[in-house]
């Protein structure tokens, strides 16, 4: 009988050990957790021991290890301060900014590259964002509105479809409408359907020259 109950906590401690995720940070430190999710930039977890507590955020830059309960491992490169060179190549993490030139914020037309990789638009502004500087988070936030914006272009096929059908109703005097209230009607959906594709326009240029100037900040300051 004891010797079950010695084997039935064993077991307990298998499966406990088995199913919780292990963090190995650059420092050496350990941590028990549940990993919820990684992105390209973090790795978001719960303590193991306070499964319904806060979600904490770790930067990938200053993981060594991962190992999963699965058993399988992701290797997030040496231990900080191990290697000059290594450091060099990794950079700093997304955070922090850059450690030299080389890993700026580049642009190639619409596309962004950063830390030797390239990034899409809403990972920049969160790199942005982090960066805690006044100026380039309203940059970055002018970016998205301008980008939201950006797509009041496709007004103008319904508001073309609403000109041509009054400028038509008002030439059958059998439909039974005003005119004059067609006509004008025509007109504004007309404005409305030339006005749409400019404002499209001004707000992709605000967006292009809103993300050019935090990005060309970012460099400066990081």
């Amino acid at each position: 009988m004891k010797r079950l109950y010695i084997l039935a906590i064993l077991q307990l401690f298998c499966a406990f050990t088995y199913a919780q995720d292990t963090i190995v940070k650059s420092t050496g430190e350990q941590l028990c957790v549940k990993i919820t999710e990684v992105s390209e930039i973090e790795v978001k977890y719960k303590k193991f021991d306070f499964l319904d507590g806060p979600t904490f955020i770790e930067n990938k830059s200053n993981i060594q290890l991962i190992k999963y309960s699965n058993g399988s491992k992701e290797d997030f490169g040496s231990p900080k301060g191990s290697s000059k060179i290594r450091q060099t190549e990794i950079g700093a993490d997304y955070y922090n900014g850059p450690v030299n030139q080389s890993y700026k914020i580049e642009r190639y037309g619409n596309h962004f590259r950063y830390q030797g990789k390239d990034i899409k638009e809403h990972v920049l502004h969160d790199v942005l964002y982090k960066s805690g500087d006044k100026q380039i988070i309203f940059l970055a936030g002018n970016a998205e509105d301008a980008k939201g914006l950006q797509y009041i272009g496709f007004g103008a096929v319904p508001l073309g479809i609403g000109a041509f059908y009054f400028l038509i109703r008002n030439y059958n005097f059998r439909s039974g409408g005003s005119p004059q209230r067609d006509v004008t009607l025509a007109a504004f959906c007309f404005i409305g359907a030339v006005s749409c594709p400019v404002g499209s326009i001004y707000f992709k240029h605000k967006r292009n020259v809103s993300n050019r100037e935090a990005i060309k900040l970012y460099n400066a300051s990081y």
